[in-house]
């Protein structure tokens, strides 16, 4: 079945988004909201963001109307009845999205796709309350949709092959780059991620550096921004939510920063609130007594920083999501490179595996164990990257690494 009638659900920020995009594309485009001032407000956001691709030259008038015209938004889901593919794109709530789900499984055809752009919820646990399970799978857009070109194509355990494919196809129709992920906590990009800013607010916490050092820092070494000024943009709220949830999953090798929970309690939330870390591009006075009095509790103070501390955080959960397939290893790199800005070299090369190669999987191991002995198990090499070493793949300067050269 050819997709060529969207249905989104939810008009806010990502769901106005994604309805732009696939309106962009030229598919007709249901969106669904509660109120009809939620619609108007998602409208208002796709035509103000049409506007201004206008004033830049990248949008023609004729082209905003058009897109504007292919969305018609609804408060009535009886009208979502005639979609080829659904996406869900409402508040992290479950029980929310499985309600939705099941009214749409007795409306639409057998053979609607449906899919959830969930950051943090399992693709597989939800499509097991739905008859269509093999026809479920989670479209993972970035934020901002319109400009953010990765996608992963999420498959839970009984996605079939056909649906994925088919995932794969629509994201490609919509000019964006898809990437095949195995349904996990995190998915693919928010996995390797999150225990990277989480190191970042470890090492501040600890008065490692401070939080300008770190984000210059880890400027310098190439990222588009600092990864403390990245939680600031998404939320202190988001991060509490988040990491709650990889703890869950995934134990100590995700630890819940203090300093999260103790900005969130102080209504510290980031630029949503006008200060998290920062306040207006600094640090002020009731930070520093907020790390003060987590460093006399916890008695971890001064630690040693480096950005190589943070990035090989990213490399080791990159390793485990290679050895657990959750992705390939040129598939991860990708994915890294588009949905986080990690540096590339001249020839478009890049990602925490082909950072490891450059430096040298035996230099990797090295570090990994000194940071496990020096600042926790956190650290703690997988077992993956002693092999490599152990047969002598140790990166560009054998030829041989998680690549070839």
């Amino acid at each position: 079945m050819e997709i060529n009638k969207v249905g989104v659900l939810g008009a806010g920020t990502m769901g106005s988004g994604i309805a732009q995009v696939v309106a962009q594309a030229g598919m007709d485009v249901i969106l669904l909201d509660l109120t009809e001032d939620l619609l108007k407000k998602g409208i208002e956001k796709i035509d103000k963001t049409l506007t201004k691709g206008i004033e830049k030259g990248k949008v023609t008038i004729e082209e905003r109307e058009k897109v504007l015209k292919r969305i018609k938004p609804t408060i009535n889901i009886e009208e979502m009845k005639d979609c080829h593919l659904i996406i869900e794109a409402v508040f992290e709530d479950i029980d929310l999205k499985i309600n939705l789900f099941k009214k749409l499984d007795t409306l639409c055809a057998p053979e609607t796709i449906f899919s959830s752009n969930t950051s943090t919820i399992s693709i597989t646990q939800m499509a097991a309350k739905i008859s269509r399970s093999e026809r479920f799978i989670g479209l993972h857009f970035f934020n901002p949709a319109p400009i953010m070109r990765l996608v992963e194509v999420v498959s839970g355990l009984q996605s079939s092959q056909k649906t994925i494919n088919d995932g794969v196809d629509f994201v490609k129709r919509i000019k964006k780059v898809p990437i095949q992920v195995k349904d996990c906590p995190g998915f693919l990009v928010n996995r390797i991620l999150l225990p990277y800013v989480g190191e970042a607010m470890l090492a501040a916490q600890e008065g490692a550096a401070l939080p300008t050092e770190i984000d210059e820092s880890i400027k310098k070494a190439g990222f588009p921004m600092g990864p403390l000024v990245l939680n600031d943009m998404v939320g202190i709220d988001v991060g509490v939510h988040t990491f709650r949830i990889m703890h869950e999953a995934y134990g100590d090798r995700f630890p819940i920063p203090i300093l999260f929970e103790r900005l969130a309690n102080a209504g510290r939330l980031g630029n949503k609130s006008g200060k998290g870390i920062y306040n207006n591009g600094k640090i002020d006075e009731e930070f520093i007594e907020i790390i003060k009095t987590i460093q006399i509790e916890t008695g971890i103070a001064k630690t040693e920083y480096s950005p190589e501390r943070l990035i090989l955080r990213q490399v080791n959960e990159a390793i485990y999501c290679l050895q657990e397939k959750i992705a390939t290893a040129e598939d991860i790199d990708r994915a890294m490179a588009l949905g986080t800005g990690f540096p590339v070299n001249e020839n478009g090369l890049g990602g925490p595996l082909h950072w490891a190669d450059e430096k040298g999987l035996d230099w990797v191991l090295d570090k990994l164990n000194y940071f496990k002995d020096t600042l926790g198990n956190r650290f703690w090499p997988h077992f993956l990257l002693k092999q490599y070493v152990s047969a002598g793949f140790l990166g560009e300067k054998v030829k041989k690494g998680f690549f070839e050269y």
